[in-house]
């Protein structure tokens, strides 16, 4: 958010000279790519606010994310996942693949399609549980403590694991049962709530989270057995004490190497104890389509391939629309790369490209010049 923010600020003071250096078009949507004799791009087919069509001209990058958001029967979700089409998702309504269509439609490949990342966590609103766009729970909610509980207040899995491990762990369990949406609780003890005190007035304030004096006014709320949340969270306690006092002897494997005294792997506990009568914030949370690996071929210059893997020239892949970046699965944090760096990247290639065609250009126009003046 700094970084965008500080680039948006300064986007913002360029625009504000006048100079021609750069404009911003609000509310312009962009419907295809233009193209020389050579197949090179060369600009694009805009439809403004007012609803005219114009054309701009030069190099393009596409930085239009992913589309894990377009549940079209055409959608690139539907045709490489559509094993995944039913979840909701923490994208914007407007990640539709659109940049990723229209590149396709002038030759430009794309890689890993299939590859579309489900985060666990994505909140449930319990007014609108079905909700195809949903917001996204932190990782920090479990980082800094929070665990998970079932419809019957047991755990069911290391809160702390990888993004797909926790969302097949999900469905493998059984959670609470809002609308067509299954969920399960995300609870947080007072020690955490205060150390992630923010997150948790933002969610309370959209209404995705809940304030609870004690867990019995919670369980009494979702009719779960009481006793089962007070063994959960005396196992929990001890385990935790376990962990500490021996880290390396513990009969579980843990995740991410060594020992741990939990069945699920887990050996970082943080914000203990936990304690039913302690205040707790609660959130439903359900799995969601969060990130498209998938994307744009590019090269390390972030200019677009063919699937000969031939330069589209005057095309370049940034952000989540660039794809080959992350393998698999995404680590969280590492959208950085497409987002920070190759958005660095195709900015300078596009920039070197439009230097380099007007230098072109230029000495085209002084030979043309030259042979002018012998005649």
């Amino acid at each position: 958010m700094t970084i965008t923010y500080g680039l948006m600020e300064k986007l913002e003071e360029i625009v504000e000279t006048n100079d021609g250096r750069a404009r911003v078009l609000m509310k312009t949507k962009v419907t295809k790519l233009l193209t020389d004799k050579n197949g090179n791009v060369c600009g694009c087919v805009c439809v403004g606010k007012d609803g005219k069509t114009f054309e701009e001209h030069g190099p393009v990058v596409i930085a239009t994310g992913g589309f894990g958001a377009d549940f079209t029967a055409d959608s690139l979700l539907n045709k490489h996942r559509p094993d995944l089409s039913h979840l909701p998702t923490t994208n914007g309504d407007h990640c539709t693949g659109d940049g990723l269509k229209m590149s396709m439609a002038i030759g430009a490949a794309c890689v890993d399609l299939e590859w579309v990342q489900v985060h666990p966590t994505g909140l449930v609103h319990p007014e609108e549980p079905d909700a195809k766009v949903k917001f996204l729970a932190a990782e920090a909610l479990r980082g800094v403590g929070g665990v998970l509980l079932d419809i019957t207040g047991n755990r069911f899995c290391n809160e702390l694991g990888r993004r797909d491990y926790v969302t097949g762990m999900m469905w493998k369990n059984k959670g609470v049962q809002l609308g067509n949406t299954t969920g399960f609780f995300l609870c947080l003890n007072g020690k955490a709530s205060k150390e992630i005190e923010w997150h948790c007035k933002h969610y309370k304030g959209r209404g995705i989270m809940k304030s609870y004096k004690n867990m019995a006014e919670f369980a009494k709320e979702y009719n779960i057995p009481m006793a089962n949340v007070e063994k959960t969270f005396k196992e929990y306690n001890n385990l935790a004490e376990k962990q500490t006092k021996d880290p390396d002897n513990g009969p579980y494997e843990a995740y991410g190497g060594g020992k741990s005294w939990d069945q699920w792997g887990k050996k970082f506990f943080h914000n203990l104890p936990l304690d039913t009568n302690d205040g707790f914030h609660v959130a439903i949370v359900t799995p969601v389509i969060h990130y498209c690996m998938g994307g744009l071929k590019i090269n390390d210059g972030a200019e677009c391939l063919t699937e000969a893997g031939n330069v589209v020239e005057g095309l370049y892949g940034s952000g989540e629309a660039a794809g080959g970046i992350h393998g698999s699965n995404r680590l969280g944090g590492n959208s950085l790369l497409d987002c920070v760096v190759f958005g660095r990247v195709s900015g300078r290639s596009a920039a070197k490209y439009l230097t380099t065609a007007n230098i072109k250009y230029i000495e085209s126009v002084k030979a043309g010049a030259a042979a002018h003046a012998k005649l």
